[in-house]
């Protein structure tokens, strides 16, 4: 979900991962807030995600929406070498 809701966030289409069953009613800016700060919790970096502390003043519109990647950025992770000794 997050791969597909990140593509349609790089693409300009966010709102397009909105539920249906809402039939476009919908504040847009408070709908497109909520998935960037969802996008944004979700990074797959853990040290580019948010404080619960930042996420909560960004959906209360006391803070700007971060700048995300338009695409979904590939973990990557440090493996210590192995010590044959």
């Amino acid at each position: 979900m997050v791969e597909w809701v990140w593509d349609l966030y790089g693409t300009g289409n966010l709102l397009e991962a909105a539920d249906p069953k809402l039939c476009s009613d919908y504040n847009e800016p408070e709908i497109e807030c909520l998935m960037i700060v969802g996008l944004w919790c979700a990074h797959p970096d853990n040290n580019f995600r948010p404080s619960i502390k930042e996420a909560i003043h960004v959906l209360n519109f006391e803070a700007q929406l971060p700048q995300l990647p338009s695409e979904l950025p590939v973990a990557t992770y440090y493996a210590p070498p192995l010590s044959l000794a």
